[in-house]
């Protein structure tokens, strides 16, 4: 039955392309222009990035510094920090790219990088502060606090998700010690594994990007259902349509987190075309993108209801109020961080107590 369904979109989107040829052709290259100007050039050198820590060994020394959070708060080993860390810092979909690479590389088990799918997939500082904040919207303080709730939302889904397989038995890795290889012999495989990440991503934009723009020319829709529509399927189109919304400004932004928050059918298509050779489930991380989504926009609702947003509050001249809020908002992050880290350490010394408890019973 699937593939029957999937026979018929396929064979319908083979005659949307032949119908309309031209548009094709146009989608086509506006999108091979994104690949070459914005893609490419912020990614590639991330891809590399990712490759020479995981093969150079550097996830042994963030499993160190990380073992105290990540296993307690997440169930996930430390070496899983560098998967998060890179998600945050990059963006989408280099999270999910290198948590495909730690399981390869034994550094996760399945489940566990399943987990981890599920949250460190995530949209990076320079759009949400950059394109988000100052090119959309023309304030930076716009995009922190956009930034600040799409990374407590991903962090509370790496809690939740802490419950995913909890009776399933995770064995640890079978190794935690990279092979010796020459500097020459890292730099070569990650840049390998750079290209072929980056021709499946751009693939993947190519593709996702004429087909929902065909389709959504072909559905009559009014401009705010429009611009939601652009934004599940592809997250920088609809975030532009939802800042162009003759709504209010908090509407906007709370649109605008659960959007980037979900990421988008492009995304996910890019994740599903690098993860599938890994064989791990893509369940946990579609639910996760979809609780990533609506708890970011219930932090940015939070926020919006503690402290009302108007257009004049982010004029380029800031107010005293919205200082106030700014200052209120880090404090807010601070508070929910130091919790999660409180939180942590003290699973940590459960988890400690338990094991030493264990170890003597079974001396005994």
């Amino acid at each position: 039955m699937k593939r029957f369904i999937m026979y018929i979109l396929l064979t319908a989107i083979i005659c949307i392309l032949v119908i309309n040829a031209q548009q094709s052709i146009t989608f086509a290259h506006e999108a091979v222009s994104i690949c070459l100007e914005m893609i490419i050039p912020t990614l590639f050198p991330f891809f590399i990035c990712s490759g020479l820590l995981i093969y150079s060994g550097f996830c042994e020394v963030l499993a160190k510094l990380f073992r105290f959070c990540m296993k307690p708060l997440f169930r996930i080993g430390p070496a899983g920090s560098s998967a998060f860390i890179l998600g945050i810092v990059s963006g989408y979909p280099l999270g999910a790219i290198t948590a495909g690479e730690l399981y390869a590389n034994s550094y996760l088990t399945k489940t566990e990088a399943e987990r981890l799918l599920a949250f460190c997939n995530n949209s990076g500082p320079l759009f949400i502060l950059g394109s988000v904040g100052i090119a959309v919207y023309s304030d930076l303080h716009i995009g922190i606090m956009l930034y600040i709730a799409h990374i407590l939302a991903a962090l509370t889904v790496g809690i939740i998700f802490r419950f995913y397989k909890k009776n399933d038995y995770t064995a640890p890795p079978s190794h935690m010690t990279s092979p010796k290889r020459s500097i020459g012999e890292i730099f070569n495989i990650a840049v390998q594994n750079a290209v072929s990440s980056m021709l499946t991503v751009c693939a993947a934009v190519m593709f996702f990007s004429v087909i929902s723009r065909l389709v959504l020319n072909l559905i009559p829709l009014n401009p705010e259902a429009d611009a939601i529509l652009s934004g599940i399927m592809e997250f920088v189109t609809g975030t532009l349509k939802i800042s162009a919304l003759n709504t209010a400004i908090g509407k906007k932004l709370i649109l605008t987190s659960l959007i980037v928050g979900f990421a988008g059918l492009s995304v996910h298509a890019q994740v599903m075309a690098v993860i599938s050779k890994y064989g791990l489930s893509l369940k946990p991380y579609l639910l996760g993108k979809l609780l990533h989504g609506i708890i970011a926009a219930l932090y940015t609702l939070l926020y919006i209801s503690r402290f009302p947003i108007t257009a004049t509050v982010f004029a380029p001249s800031m107010s005293k109020a919205f200082a106030a809020a700014s200052a209120y908002e880090l404090v807010f992050a601070a508070a929910v961080v130091i919790g999660c880290i409180v939180f942590a350490v003290a699973l940590f010394i459960k988890e400690k107590k338990a094991l030493k408890i264990y170890e003597k019973d079974f001396n005994h």
